[in-house]
C-alpha cells in the first residue's frame, strides 16, 4: 500500500518562489518609500487643482500600476498547448 501524500518525486517545492520573493520585496520597498514621504504635495492636472500628503499621491499610483498590470496579461508566460 502506498502513501498518498509521498506520491511522485521527493523533491519539496519551496514555501515561497522566487518570483513572489520577488514581489513581496518590491512591495515592501515601495510601501517604505510611500510612508516616508509624509509633506503636502499639490497635483495639477489641466485646470484641477489637489493638495493632499504625499504618500496619498504615491500610494494611488502603486495602486494605479498594480490595477493597471492585472488587467493587461500580455506579459504573463502562455500556457503551452502541447500535450
Amino acid at each position: 500500500m502506498t502513501d498518498p501524500q509521498t506520491t511522485g518525486s521527493d523533491e519539496k517545492k519551496p514555501a515561497v518562489s522566487g518570483k513572489a520573493l520577488t514581489a513581496i520585496i518590491i512591495a515592501i520597498a515601495a510601501l517604505v518609500f510611500v510612508f516616508s514621504n509624509v509633506e503636502h504635495a499639490t497635483l495639477r492636472f489641466l485646470f484641477l487643482q489637489f493638495t493632499m500628503p504625499a504618500w496619498g499621491w504615491f500610494l494611488a499610483i502603486l495602486i494605479a500600476g498594480v490595477v493597471i498590470g492585472s488587467l493587461f496579461p500580455w506579459f504573463r508566460p502562455r500556457k503551452s498547448s502541447k500535450k
